[in-house]
């Protein structure tokens, strides 16, 4: 009994050892590259922007962490790492793209305040 007790705690070892294989060293260069990127842009200037850029390095510290022992909980949180990274650089983004917008709408409403005031509109 104790014989069959001893292999069947090898044989579970070594398919808990053998279960994943290692993360690739490329997946955290990716994510690493997608939170710098979003770094650049100003990420963390902006409120949602910052947030999200916060989750994805709290999920590439955990990654990093856990990539020995659970190589596959690390690549989900490599994922989620790099989707919070994108996130981020999306709504910096948005925010630049609309506060551009704002801008422009503003200047040619001035514009047509000029040429209607001067009559040149007409």
């Amino acid at each position: 009994m104790l014989r069959w007790l001893s292999v069947t705690a090898f044989v579970a070892l070594v398919i808990g050892c053998a279960g994943a294989p290692p993360v690739p060293a490329q997946r955290f260069t990716d994510a690493e590259s997608e939170i710098k990127a979003a770094q650049e842009i100003g990420a963390a200037n902006n409120p949602q922007g910052k947030l999200h850029l916060q989750q994805a390095q709290d999920q590439l510290a955990v990654a990093k962490k856990l990539s020995k022992d659970q190589p596959a909980v690390a690549a989900r949180k490599l994922d989620n790492a790099q989707a919070e990274a994108e996130l981020a650089k999306s709504v910096t983004r948005e925010t630049s793209t609309r506060a551009e917008a704002d801008e422009a709408k503003s200047r040619l409403q001035s514009a047509q305040k000029n040429l209607s005031g001067t009559g040149g509109g007409q």
